[in-house]
């Protein structure tokens, strides 16, 4: 990759003090920028809830997450490894549109050598940042740790865990008060938007989500790494040019709660309408590779066993859901099958997303949503015929997770 959100931004003052409050706001809204964490809501409209809700006087706080939940895609830790200046600078700018003279950048706890260059570049941009305090925050590890309302349950000091929503950050976050949560990724286009104005911002990209994206490639591909690629380039392209092998099955799109494509599907382009049409989305911006081999049955039930670990397990819908599910698909692999097992998948998977308390819960049932409806075949092999269609799934389970019923 050969380079990063553009070139870096020239030194100076971090903050673009000459730059009022609503003019970097409204210069935001112009821009288009949507958020790159994954839910890709409107920046503008996220930076102008958190000033109004600042109007009355609770002074509100910056929280820049870094965290990288998805190990496998370290967007945030390549950003801060190779631009942390930008970073800060967006962190800056972001504190001077809302009003905040508190930050906080929040990392992984295995992000050691991006924590070591955080800190090393905040000693360096120390003057440049004026009254506005910056403090590097360590979550508690695992995946669920890099959701919004668990990152600010951390930095209370609290059990990390989530929150129920409404009231949004924007509104009520951290300590009660208005609080813009961003990710890192976001926050470094806020210089370039800012100084240079939205157009430039705008011309790449697509009319529905301008700019360039960072997204990891990774599973059957020659050169697994951080690309960025403009919105709107087809998934395809994307694997093309890391070299993906042949004899694809499937695309896995979003991190362990994404959803997983067939192959056919490389025209889709990396949008968050299109993604959704498909019953995927962004997530985490990792997009792997599948090879021919592999069972989605079985990579199904991998990836629900690794949510049910990883579940904060505040909510019923998402801690005993992702259990069930990892059950049932278990079953379905060890030769125990049977036709009631799709609809109870698909009733679990519905009840998850309707009820979870975080987007963790909520989008869990698009893996079971897209390879239920590209892979049907699969799942009909193992319960009908009592085989694999791949020969690799080997039982695992002597008895079937039953539905309990209520009297």
């Amino acid at each position: 990759m050969s380079r990063l959100l553009g070139d870096p931004p020239a030194s100076g003052a971090l903050g673009a003090t000459e730059v009022s409050p609503e003019e970097i706001v409204s210069r935001v809204e112009r821009s288009g920028l949507r958020g790159r964490g994954g839910a890709g809501y409107s920046t503008g409209a996220k930076l102008r809830a958190v000033l109004g809700s600042a109007a009355g006087g609770r002074e509100p706080f910056v929280v820049a997450n870094g965290y990288d939940a998805d190990r496998q895609s370290p967007i945030a830790a390549t950003l801060l490894e190779r631009q942390p200046r930008r970073v800060l600078d967006g962190i800056a700018i972001a504190a001077r549109a809302v009003g905040a003279t508190r930050a906080y950048l929040y990392l992984h706890p295995e992000s050691t050598a991006t924590r070591t260059g955080a800190l090393a570049a905040l000693s360096t941009a120390a003057s440049d940042l004026g009254d506005l305090g910056v403090e590097i925050a360590i979550g508690p590890g695992g995946f669920a740790g890099g959701e919004e309302s668990i990152a600010l349950a951390v930095l209370e000091s609290r059990k990390a865990m989530a929150r129920q929503r409404p009231p949004y950050p924007a509104r009520e976050g951290l300590r009660g008060r208005p609080t813009l949560v961003q990710s890192v990724e976001t926050l470094a286009w806020l210089p370039s938007i800012v100084r240079e104005g939205p157009d430039g911002f705008r011309a790449s990209g697509t009319a529905a989500t301008p700019g360039t994206k960072l997204v990891s490639v990774t599973g059957a591909v020659a050169r697994p790494g951080v690309y960025e690629v403009g919105f709107g380039t087809t998934l395809g392209t994307i694997l093309d040019g890391a070299g993906v092998a042949a004899g694809l099955k499937a695309i896995h799109v979003g991190g362990p709660t994404g959803g997983l494509l067939a192959a056919s599907r490389r025209d889709v382009t990396l949008d968050y309408a299109e993604l959704a049409a498909v019953g995927a989305h962004l997530g985490s911006a990792q997009i792997r590779a599948i090879p021919a081999e592999t069972c989605v049955v079985a990579e199904a039930g991998r990836l629900f066993a690794y949510l049910a670990e990883e579940s904060c397990a505040i909510c019923v819908p998402c801690r005993v859901g992702t259990k069930r599910v990892e059950g049932i698909l278990a079953g379905i692999t060890s030769g125990l099958g049977r036709t009631a097992d799709l609809p109870w998948l698909t009733e679990i998977g519905d009840q998850m997303a309707r009820f979870s308390l975080c987007g963790f819960g909520i989008t869990a049932p698009q893996i079971l949503r897209t390879t239920m409806a590209e892979f049907g075949a699969e799942y009909r092999a193992h319960i009908d015929d009592g085989r694999c269609p791949t020969g690799t799934c080997a039982p695992t389970r002597v008895r079937r997770y039953e539905r309990m019923v209520q009297p």
